[in-house]
């Protein structure tokens, strides 16, 4: 029943969510109707008993009238909305005009004139503001009435008065405007206060839209324009002004900042892959793109800079390979790609037998350099070291990008020519030493493998082989330029071996750890480090220093490290079952700490299993510490923050600066062993020791000493102030089970 009415007054949820201006007025509308309805049946009803009794059947076929009346203003609503709300609007007239005319009693005959006072709020809701001020102004001839006339308006012979006119008149007063007017506006409000909700919903999720927008528009790698339907440029991002050379930008038009010469073409930006030139700068070359086109008519565009390109094109207009140049060069860095430098090669052997050397550079830290700046600014230093490079190369070099962040490079040695060796140094100094890029200036660290051959005696692939060999030797600071021997490709071919039975290892869980004691000079066990050991199955245990550079040189150093820290829980977990509580250090690069992988690793542990912390360490080699810099201090420094003990490892082996270290979030730096092997009787290393002693002590650090292998040694460390040691003296690495059972008994070395 419930249903019913909800549905006959409009009231459903479908009709209350709404936009329809005729449904919400069609609800009001049938709210009034229905209730007026209600209303009058019961003064009809009463009347025509009082009206008969009395023998007045002209009350009942007034009263009868009017109830007809509102009867088929509510029939018309769905079908004739203007014709109902007419009626309605009659209806409240002829009741007030009937009022004042066949009602003898002048006070009552008052309340038709007050009754009218509702017309123009009527009007409002159900017609226009025209309408409603015609209303408000028929509306001063009842107040006219009202102000000037004293005595009742008899035009007509007979009288509607019954006995309880009274009440009647009061009732439909009272009930018609605190009743039904009320559950009209009542309705339309409650239609507005969902439409608004409503519109501040779609004008967030717009908002967000917008900002999102706004985001990707202005971020976006590419330059990308906002373009008019005529060629106003409406909104440009920061590629695009930089490439047009504009600040503001807005409000310009592009025929006039770009110039094409394709033939009828006035609207030249709605075409795909359109060579243009800037206007101002006729030397500077662009490819306009139209992506799309908008609801508005605008559209999208996006160009990008094919000056070098360009340049490259007109120089080899007279060859064949005028044809295939966009497909054998690099976009990025507009080297030839490895497919055309293999081709370039090959045409090379075929026109001479001279000897020549080929070079592998590799730029390092890149990945870094894209955490810290993002994949754009990593784009920008290859091409600005790809352009400056070429530059610089003598001619008949050949440049080429191999992939990612490798190029090679093939030299024909000249009959001049005094060594291979000084060929290579020479091109190495030709390498840009330092990099201007919008985020500023950078020196890049190079590794170089080298390979030579006589070109007629040696097909390309095997010396790109060899150089590849060769460059798996180079390291950035002890040995950045590596020359390929014989031997290093069944080196390769054995380490390629051992790489797959790593991968197999951390699958199956085959690495442990073994922890070593750092103690008192006492031999008190303080806490220890993990260390780890991998037996194949040959029985042969392979260095970890081996395990390491492996896992970072094939992309497994995540892998690894996460293995590493799960195993040294997994110890932790151990030793607090036994009731041993000693912390314990594991050894990261770096890279490991900036991988995405292992910092959420770390984090979560510090989110989840904050009394875990005081029990872990994480200790970096200063080289590592050293390539990476800023985006590592970033990182350990949040770390340092969640609660983590950060310890340097191999002290004075690497290149950390004092103010490097005076930067670094640490808790503990080890100086590493080989500033103890002639101590005592070196007195430039016990100088050296002590201001080291001296150093951790001004920065607030804990020193470990590591090497120490005789007592001689622990005791002279102990004299110099020394509290915290490591090394063969007190122990050699033991398998964790080892210490569980020593510790029970023996928490100290002797």
């Amino acid at each position: 029943m419930f249903s019913r009415i909800k549905q006959l007054l409009l009231l459903t949820e479908s009709d209350l969510n709404s936009p329809s201006v005729t449904i919400l007025q069609q609800s009001a509308l049938r709210i009034i109707l229905s209730s007026g309805l209600l209303l009058v049946l019961g003064i009809v009803l009463h009347s025509s008993w009082q009206a008969f009794q009395q023998g007045a059947w002209y009350i009942i076929v007034i009263t009868f009238g009017f109830y007809l009346l509102l009867a088929a203003a509510f029939y018309l609503s769905t079908r004739q909305l203007g014709i109902s709300r007419v009626i309605m609007l009659f209806a409240v007239f002829g009741a007030g005009l009937c009022m004042q005319l066949f009602i003898d009693d002048f006070e009552l005959s008052k309340l038709g004139a007050i009754f009218v006072y509702v017309a123009p709020l009527i009007a409002l809701l159900f017609f226009n503001r025209a309408v409603t001020f015609w209303v408000m102004a028929a509306n001063f001839i009842p107040f006219l009435f009202l102000l000037n006339i004293d005595a009742p308006i008899k035009l007509f012979d007979f009288s509607i008065t019954l006995p309880a006119t009274h009440t009647y008149l009061h009732s439909l007063l009272f009930l018609f405007i605190n009743l039904c007017i009320p559950l009209a506006i009542m309705r339309m409000i409650s239609t507005f206060k969902r439409n608004a909700n409503a519109l501040k919903a779609l004008n967030n999720t717009i908002s967000e839209s917008n900002q999102l927008y706004q985001e990707i528009f202005n971020h976006h790698s590419n330059a990308t324009l906002l373009v008019a339907s005529k060629g106003r440029i409406l909104k440009a991002n920061a590629k695009a002004k930089q490439l047009l050379q504009l600040e503001n930008i807005e409000q310009h038009r592009l025929t006039a900042l770009l110039h094409t010469t394709a033939t009828n073409s006035p609207m030249f930006w709605l075409g795909h892959d359109m060579h243009c030139q800037l206007s101002s700068e006729p030397g500077i070359h662009l490819l306009l793109n139209h992506i799309t086109t908008t609801a508005q008519e605008h559209h999208l565009i996006q160009l990008d800079d094919v000056t070098p390109l360009k340049l490259i094109h007109e120089k080899l207009t007279a060859s064949k390979q005028q044809n295939l140049l966009w497909r054998n060069y690099d976009r990025l860095t507009s080297l030839p790609n490895m497919t055309f430098f293999l081709h370039l090669m090959r045409k090379v052997q075929q026109e001479n037998t001279q000897s020549g050397v080929m070079l592998i550079v590799r730029l390092c830290h890149v990945k870094a350099f894209n955490q810290q700046y993002g994949y754009a600014a990593g784009d920008e230093l290859l091409s600005k070291f790809a352009g400056q490079f070429r530059e610089s190369l003598p001619d008949g070099t050949i440049l080429s990008r191999l992939r990612g962040v490798k190029f090679v490079l093939w030299h024909p040695l000249r009959e001049h020519s005094i060594s291979v060796s000084d060929e290579v140094s020479r091109l190495r100094q030709l390498l840009p030493a330092k990099l201007t890029l919008s985020h500023g200036d950078i020196m890049p660290a190079y590794e170089i493998g080298v390979s030579t051959a006589k070109i007629a005696d040696a097909s390309t692939g095997l010396l790109l082989e060899q150089c590849e060999s060769a460059l798996e030797l180079a390291n950035t600071y002890h040995q950045p330029v590596a020359y390929f021997r014989q031997d290093s490709l069944h080196e390769r071919n054995v380490e390629l071996q051992l790489l797959a039975d790593l991968k197999i290892a951390l699958a199956q869980k085959e690495l442990t750890l073994w922890l070593q004691p750092k103690v008192t000079s006492e031999g008190t066990i303080q806490s220890f480090e993990a260390l780890l050991r991998w037996q194949r199955s040959s029985g042969e245990y392979v260095p970890p220093d081996k395990i390491v550079a492996l896992a970072e040189q094939y992309g497994l150093i995540g892998q690894l490290s996460l293995y590493v820290f799960n195993a040294a829980l997994n110890v932790i977990a151990q030793f607090r079952q036994q009731q041993l509580f000693y912390p314990i250090a594991i050894n990261l690069s770096g890279s490991d700490v900036i991988t995405s992988n292992f910092y959420n690793a770390l984090v979560d542990l510090a989110t989840h299993r904050p009394q875990l912390l005081k029990y872990l360490t994480l200790e970096l080699t200063e080289n590592s510490i050293v390539s990476h810099q800023q985006p590592l201090f970033d990182k350990l420094a949040v770390l340092q923050k969640l609660g983590f003990s950060i310890a340097l490892d191999d002290f004075g082996t690497g290149q950390a600066s004092l103010s490097m270290l005076t930067k670094l979030p640490l808790d503990t730096m080890k100086l590493d062993k080989s500033f103890l092997r002639d101590i005592p009787h070196n007195k430039m290393q016990v100088q050296l020791v002590q201001t080291v002693i001296q150093l951790a002590k001004a920065l607030n650090l804990h020193l470990v000493l590591e090497g120490v292998e005789t007592d001689v040694q622990r005791r002279f460390m102990a004299q110099l102030g020394c509290k915290l040691m490591q090394g063969y003296f007190f122990s050699k690495p033991q398998p964790a089970q080892h210490w569980l059972d020593r510790l029970k008994q023996q928490p100290a070395i002797s």
